[in-house]
């Protein structure tokens, strides 16, 4: 606990002089990670840290977590979506790859990294992001558009798993399974639909029955075709 607070104090005043260098910061956060020993631990560095009103204090705080490989509590979801939104491009950057790392996932946490990663595409911004290393908000657009697609393709593989397993609606997708709400899942409903509506006015139409006219003329005769 003494090492903690030497080095918190430390970081936190050198940080306030803005003489923290790159190197330094990730040196600094290794030092934060080789002191986590518990989630008590790691949920101190949050509270210190990663909320800290220094954004060299809070990039040190998300290195420290990611190197710590401390992804359990129940403070870390709170504030890696605060850091998602935060002023500075590089945090939103280093948070989303906690997210990718951590294998992390839910509804509010895709949501924010959709507002993240904005419009870009892949793979056009992604090579326009190697080609300006130093832009930070677009480096962390792009790194949210890939966890998002990651995150996204896994969904849509369990449910494609689920469908070929049985799952959805019955003889719906002809043996072929599509994720629910795909165009394939839409178009293999109204398919089934259209049989079920088909056959059910099959049943309840009214059956003609047709009795042969007999001809009362002889088959060589043409008076018969004035019938």
């Amino acid at each position: 606990m003494l090492r903690y607070r030497m080095l918190l104090f430390k970081t936190s005043r050198l940080a306030a002089k803005n003489k923290l260098s790159n190197v330094e910061e990730i040196s600094l956060a290794g030092q934060f990670a080789e002191l986590m020993e518990s989630q008590d631990d790691a949920d101190r560095v949050i509270e210190d840290l990663i909320d800290s009103d220094n954004p060299q204090m809070r990039r040190i705080g998300l290195h420290a977590i990611r190197r710590g490989r401390r992804f359990g509590g129940r403070l870390l979801m709170p504030a890696l979506l605060r850091r998602l939104q935060d002023v500075e491009g590089w945090l939103r950057h280093d948070a989303v790859w906690i997210v990718q790392e951590a294998a992390l996932d839910g509804g509010e946490l895709r949501a924010a990294l959709r507002r993240v990663a904005g419009s870009v595409r892949l793979p056009q911004d992604a090579v326009r992001a190697r080609a300006n290393p130093g832009d930070a908000m677009l480096q962390a657009a792009v790194r949210a558009r890939q966890v998002l697609d990651v995150l996204i393709a896994k969904t849509a593989a369990e449910t494609n798993a689920a469908l070929a397993a049985g799952g959805g609606l019955a003889g719906a997708t002809d043996g072929k399974p599509y994720a629910q709400g795909s165009v394939g899942h839409i178009g293999a409903v109204h398919r089934q639909l259209q049989k079920r509506m088909a056959k059910r006015k099959l049943t309840s139409s009214t059956r003609l029955k047709f009795r042969k006219v007999e001809s009362q003329y002889p088959p060589n005769d043409n008076r018969r075709f004035l019938l």
